[in-house]
């Protein structure tokens, strides 16, 4: 204490805290890359970002996706067999086909649909005659259309309402930060979730058209091929609803897509946009004379002659990477298996002028345009993405159906062993 007391400095009157400043030991400051000399260049200095993290994520997404719905389609085939079999005789359970089970369905959704219209019925009795009638009319209308079409194109409208919702969630000013954080994969931020909800993104009203149009058009179809493929394999699984295996392709399409379209932005539009960084900013030497200094300052300016005299060019923005949307990706998917499946059929638009064109004439001209516009160097849609997704079409048409079925297989051999 004693030393203490001789060392410290004593406090001043009014002063009721001491402030002593320490001395500060040099720390040694971090460097990037130690290894690289002092002349590396930018590119050097920066290295390219990795991709194995978002390589793993779309892997096992998509291995968990399949899974999935592997699992819940066995567990409703099943549950069909079992309903189906109640009131049966004994011989029933060796004829049920996949056909037959979804008869059964959408004759209990014809049942739910009744059901819901006696619900209006009761709903609307207060209102007057004329408007009651109304109501129930379109929902009859919207009823009979929605147990007219297939299962698939059933998800697909529900595919096209959550689009639809997601572009309004982008239309408010309070989500847009949110959405544009969370559901636009940027290549340089490290993320790999938004490479899935990227897929349901459509931030303005032309990209919201096309999803829509691509999802109803070739969603359904492509639904419908795959639960033809299914059904042509020697010893296929019973499935009494096709569903959940397109809801699984469609999302590893898009998953497919967005690492595709990664990785050509991490490794290749990347290390250029560097280079052309570093090129356009040359380091700026000191003038070592009187004249040099001279010669590089910027002539007088006055009010009078910038009056007349032309405002200098703006310099251009410099140039970087956009956050990506891969949901286009995945309907390039659809239109390519669509395509493979169904080659005699033909596309035509809905509205003026109905001239219809051969499907594969279709998907051949829109890949193409999109090499034309790599080419160009077009940047209003992701075109290394609709390549990447139409590359998972084709490839998903040769193997992916054996596949699946294969995964049906394992996930039904598995309850078979727990219970012997």
């Amino acid at each position: 204490m004693l030393f203490l007391h001789t060392t410290l400095p004593r406090l001043r009157n009014g002063y009721r805290s001491l402030n002593i400043a320490l001395p500060r030991w040099p720390l040694a400051k971090r460097i990037a890359n130690p290894s690289l000399p002092s002349e590396a260049t930018l590119a050097q200095k920066v290295g390219r970002p990795s991709i194995q993290k978002q390589t793993i994520f779309v892997l096992s997404g998509t291995l968990l996706a399949f899974t999935y719905a592997s699992a819940l389609t066995t567990v409703e085939t099943e549950e069909a067999v079992e309903k189906m079999t109640r009131g049966r005789s004994r011989t029933w359970p060796h004829t049920i086909t996949s056909i037959d089970m979804r008869n059964a369905a959408d004759f209990a959704l014809a049942q739910e649909l009744r059901e819901g219209l006696k619900k209006v019925g009761s709903a609307t009795e207060s209102l007057p005659v004329a408007t009651r009638n109304r109501i129930m009319r379109l929902w009859a209308t919207v009823a009979q259309s929605y147990l007219n079409v297939s299962d698939g194109k059933r998800l697909c409208w529900k595919l096209c309402l959550l689009n639809i919702g997601v572009w309004l969630a982008f239309k408010s000013r309070r989500l847009r930060p949110f959405m544009m954080h969370g559901f636009a994969h940027d290549p340089l931020s490290g993320k790999s979730y938004t490479m899935l909800t990227s897929i349901l993104s459509s931030p303005v009203l032309p990209l919201l058209g096309l999803n829509l149009l691509f999802l109803d058009g070739f969603g359904s179809s492509a639904a419908f091929h795959l639960t033809q493929r299914q059904e042509r394999i020697p010893d296929s699984q019973l499935e009494a609803t096709s569903r959940y295996h397109f809801l699984a392709f469609f999302v590893s399409a898009g998953l497919f897509a967005a690492l595709a379209s990664h990785i050509v932005h991490v490794k290749v539009l990347y290390p250029r946009l560097i280079s052309r960084l570093s090129a356009s900013s040359p380091a700026t030497s000191k003038p070592d004379t009187w004249a040099s200094a001279l010669r590089n300052m910027p002539p007088p300016t006055s009010r009078f002659r910038s009056f007349f005299r032309l405002p200098p060019p703006p310099s251009p923005a410099p140039p970087r990477l956009a956050p990506r949307f891969a949901g286009t990706g995945a309907l390039y998917a659809l239109m390519t298996i669509t395509a493979l499946g169904f080659p005699n059929a033909e596309i035509s638009l809905f509205y003026p002028p109905n001239y219809s064109v051969p499907i594969q004439w279709g998907a051949c001209g829109l890949l193409l345009l999109d090499v034309f516009g790599i080419w160009r160097g077009w940047k209003l849609l992701d075109h290394f993405a609709h390549l990447g997704g139409a590359a998972f079409g084709g490839l998903y048409y040769l193997y992916g159906p054996g596949a699946w079925n294969w995964i049906r297989a394992a996930m039904a051999d598995e309850p078979e062993e727990e219970e012997r």
